[in-house]
């Protein structure tokens, strides 16, 4: 029997009841900065011109933006879609402590980083969904997880077309 994903209520409250542990005391990982109304959503869909995939729409509507524990910021201001290179079209939402972009593309959902140091990038997750389990797993830390993973050369200019072949960038 194949495995269900959980709601993303129970995501949600998996990331909202987690904490770190500081000398002192602990501390939440999830610092929220505010949630998104349906208007804001649907402003933000007509500016990076596509649907928010469903999960990521739920998430914003549940837990809203975000820092994860102070390494992963979810803003507003961070949801652009690509123009060119050969991603063009890709929405990034998100950026690490390090400047680092991480995006989806909104024909299949796949979650894609975007290297800073390098023009290089990885699938990290086949959907929003996965990236958030895979993250929790990995005890919220993504700029490790982001570090281990294995780049595809990405070309930024305009004339380079995508031909689907960037890998899961797992090592």
């Amino acid at each position: 029997m194949e495995r269900q994903a959980p709601p993303m209520q129970d995501l949600a409250d998996r990331y909202l009841l987690a904490r770190r542990k500081r000398w002192f005391r602990t501390r939440p990982v999830v610092a929220q900065r505010g949630l998104p109304s349906e208007r804001e959503l649907l402003s933000l869909e007509q500016r990076i011109g596509c649907a928010l995939p469903s999960d990521l729409r739920a998430w914003l509507s549940t837990v809203g933006f975000c820092d994860i524990d102070d390494e992963l910021s979810f803003r507003a201001e961070w949801f652009n879609a690509l123009d060119p290179g050969q991603l063009a079209g890709a929405v990034l939402f998100a950026q690490d402590i390090l400047g680092r972009f991480y995006g989806f593309m909104p024909t299949d959902g796949r979650i894609v980083f975007f290297a800073r140091s390098e023009p290089g990038l990885a699938v990290l997750a086949t959907n929003f969904r996965e990236f958030l389990q895979q993250l929790a797993d990995r005890d919220f830390n993504v700029v490790d997880w982001a570090d281990s993973v294995e780049l595809t050369p990405y070309q930024w200019n305009v004339d380079a077309v995508y031909d689907g072949s960037i890998g899961s960038g797992a090592r």
